[in-house]
This record gives structure tokens, C-alpha cells and sequence, in this order.
């Protein structure tokens, strides 16, 4: 899946910026499948690289599972509904994912994406699609996680999301990590990760100038 989410920035970058290259895109089929041939041989089938995460959903039954976003928080306030909505909210946050995307990219084609603001127009993509897609888990935000960590090493304003977000990940992933029984009350976390997904969804783009830190600025810079 992360794979998944680099690739879909990667074609909308492209497609403003150079259609000299995208036969160059030719080669991730072939290396999709190249590194899944161990699960082919042991009979999947040749479509589930493009079909598993829609078995997820299918499977699960559920909007979030360990995770700290919009769905979990839906799936908590409202637990009833979302039991006998199911496949409409489904259906509604796939849409609702897409529609963020397309506005943002939208609004992005009058800036000029220079490396620092593409790394962080990046991490907005991939923390939209973990923030607002159903049945996303905890692992899916790993990524995004050193993502931010990226970002805020280049823009001091992001230094306090990326510890947000990664303090909230830590926190929910320690329940494996130590085999804890002890529940954690995703309810708050929710909430929290998304007000700070709204600071930084605002720091992209209403202040896409990022502020450097002094050690990073001459590399930035150069």
C-alpha cells in the first residue's frame, strides 16, 4: 500500500510536469510482480496485488482498525450506524478521499513545487489517503510517520505535528510490541490526529513556504 500511495503522487507530479518520461512507469507492473512471483508460485492469484486491499475492506467489516483517523473516529462516535452503513460509508470515504485529493492537487497547480515543498505536498498525499480511506491499520501509517520526520527535520513549524503523529503511532503499536492486554482508548487519539492533520493539511497550503531550520537552510538553499 505505500508503494500504492507513492505511485499515485508520483503520476500527478508527472503528468504537470514532464510526459516525456512516462514510459518509465512501464517498468512498476514489472516489478510489482517480480517481487510478488513467491506468492504466485504458492498459488495466488495473478490479481491479487490489485485486489487485495479491496478484500481487506470486504473481509474486516470495519471502517478503522488500530489507527488513529477519520473512520475510527466515526466507527467510535457512532458505532451503531456504521454497523448498518457499512458498504455506504465504505463507499462514501473512498469517495470523500478522492475529492480531498483532487482539490488539493487543484489548488497546488499555481505553485511552483520546488524539493521542499514536494516532500511535503508528498506527505499530505500519503497522510490523506491513511487519514480518510476505510479499514486502514497501524502499519499503514508508517510511512507517513517518517515522512513527517522528513519534513520537520527541513521546516521547524512541522516539528510539533511529526511529534504528535508519532508519539500517537508509538503509543499504539507498544500494545504488540510488549504484548499488552491493556486497551487503548482510540477515541481521543482520533481526535487528536486529526486536528493535527488540519494543521498541517493548513500549513501546505496556506503557508507552503517552508520556515528551515538553521542547519538544514544552506542544503536547502544550495
Amino acid at each position: 500500500m505505500p508503494n500504492v500511495r507513492v505511485l499515485r503522487f508520483n503520476y500527478v507530479y508527472w503528468a504537470r510536469h514532464d510526459y516525456r518520461h512516462w514510459y518509465q512507469f512501464g517498468w512498476v507492473p514489472v516489478t510489482v510482480y517480480a517481487m510478488n512471483l513467491p506468492g504466485f508460485l504458492a498459488g495466488r492469484s495473478l490479481l491479487t496485488p490489485l485486489t487485495i486491499y479491496a478484500g481487506q475492506t470486504s473481509d474486516y467489516k470495519e471502517l478503522a482498525l488500530n489507527i488513529a483517523n477519520f473512520p475510527k473516529f466515526l466507527q467510535l462516535a457512532f458505532p451503531t450506524a456504521v454497523l448498518d452503513h457499512y458498504e455506504l460509508l465504505k463507499r462514501g470515504l473512498m469517495v470523500l478521499t478522492c475529492l480531498i485529493l483532487l482539490a488539493g492537487f487543484w489548488y497546488l497547480r499555481r505553485l511552483d513545487l520546488t524539493p521542499q515543498r514536494f516532500l511535503v505536498v508528498a506527505t499530505w498525499s500519503f497522510w490523506t489517503r491513511t487519514m480518510f480511506l476505510p479499514s486502514m491499520h497501524d502499519r499503514y501509517s508508517y510511512f507517513v510517520m517518517v515522512m513527517l520526520a522528513l519534513v520537520a527535520l527541513l521546516d521547524r513549524r512541522m516539528i510539533g505535528v511529526a511529534l504528535v503523529s508519532i508519539g500517537i503511532s508509538t503509543v499504539l503499536y507498544l500494545r504488540y510490541l510488549l504484548n499488552a492486554d491493556t486497551a487503548i482508548d482510540l477515541w481521543p487519539l482520533a481526535i487528536i490526529q486529526i486536528i493535527n492533520y488540519c494543521g498541517f493539511t493548513a500549513g501546505t497550503f496556506l503557508h507552503p513556504q517552508p520556515e528551515y531550520l538553521h542547519s538544514f537552510r544552506s542544503i536547502t538553499t544550495d
